[in-house]
């Protein structure tokens, strides 16, 4: 599933290009502001239909332009198929092989994309709720009836919240369905992570990350107690605060170092790698599970690194088997054997410089 042409015209300050991509690895050096992040914002865009630099996509539309498209080719199977994304004042439009698509869902399932940037670290030095996307998109991708449950669960937890503001002796008659959806939000997380987990030390190992982490899931409410029991015993405490404090949508990853909070005790670096490894590992049990080939975009791979771990990281990417495009602003940063294509953007023009 990986691409073989891209286009971009009009998006940042990226005209008119086309680049023929390796199915591996792609290296795109330039100068900060040439247009290597904009490159990579193209092909989320294709996966995602929206940017992850800016939530209004028509920030993205070159100065002076009334419009950007972005257009995708990908060999799926033994044939084709052809992903356009275009946006202007009158909204996006996006189209798989001539068809017009309504949700975006639907794009997300034809092309996983993954993407780390520099600001990926705050998976970890924020808040839960960046970590539950990260988590709800992986199993997203793996269990075709996590979306549904997903929704029905987040209908109930508007509505009790509601009730919780209005009416709380009302509340409880959300319980069940609650209950019902969340169970199953719970169970395909559980089974989604304990595949994430695994994949996710091996990484580690294979970038030679020697720490003593620690990698839990806490499911949103006491392991002690069901989910029912749960609501039951904390309306009380529900109906003062005025919203639901325990259920799924409260779950989170934990990272530990010796029992202590990561992010108050790793160093840049080691969050660095740490970071990586997670996406890779997701990435991975993607793949495995769902029989997708998930893009991999890393903006500038090498910074917090030194240089023998960003060998250690660029020798793992490879290694990924999947279609990858890694920005970077050293020009002496070369794969190893030569593996894969190599590009060049100045001035957001895009040249390819070697194979």
């Amino acid at each position: 599933m990986a691409l073989e042409i891209i286009r971009i015209r009009d998006l940042r300050n990226l005209t008119d290009c086309e680049l023929l991509p390796h199915e591996g690895v792609n290296l795109v050096h330039g100068a900060n502001a040439s247009g290597k992040t904009s490159l990579l914002e193209a092909i989320y865009i294709l996966g995602r239909g929206r940017s992850f630099r800016d939530k209004q996509l028509f920030n993205a539309v070159q100065r002076g332009k009334d419009s950007f498209t972005v257009f995708g080719k990908k060999r799926k199977q033994l044939e084709n198929s052809a992903i356009g994304v275009s946006y202007s004042k009158r909204g996006a439009s996006v189209r798989i092989d001539g068809e017009k698509v309504a949700k975006l869902s639907i794009l997300a399932k034809e092309t996983p994309i993954h993407i780390v940037t520099p600001r990926s670290q705050e998976i970890i030095e924020n808040g839960s709720a960046i970590r539950r996307r990260f988590l709800d998109w992986g199993v997203f991708h793996v269990e075709p009836l996590y979306q549904h449950f997903y929704s029905r669960y987040q209908r109930a937890l508007f509505q009790r919240n509601m009730a919780l503001r209005t009416d709380p002796r009302s509340a409880n008659l959300w319980n069940r369905e609650l209950v019902d959806s969340g169970s199953r939000i719970e169970h395909f997380r559980e089974l989604y992570f304990s595949d994430l987990k695994q994949a996710f030390f091996s990484q580690l190992e294979m970038m030679d990350v020697d720490i003593d982490l620690e990698l839990s899931l806490y499911r949103g409410w006491s392991s002690e107690k069901s989910l029912l029991v749960a609501l039951e015993t904390g309306l009380s405490g529900d109906e003062n605060r005025k919203f639901t404090r325990m259920g799924p949508h409260r779950a989170d990853i934990i990272f530990r170092i010796n029992h202590r909070k990561f992010d108050k005790w790793g160093s840049r670096g080691q969050l660095k790698l740490v970071v990586l490894g997670l996406f890779f590992a997701q990435a991975k049990v993607i793949e495995s599970l769902s029989n997708k080939e998930p893009i991999l975009l890393v903006d500038d791979f090498a910074a917090e690194l030194d240089k023998k771990n960003a060998e250690r990281v660029l020798k793992q990417l490879i290694g990924q088997r999947n279609q990858m495009f890694i920005t970077t602003t050293d020009r002496g940063v070369v794969t190893p054997g030569g593996a894969g294509k190599m590009f060049h953007v100045e001035h957001g023009v895009v040249s390819e410089q070697g194979v």
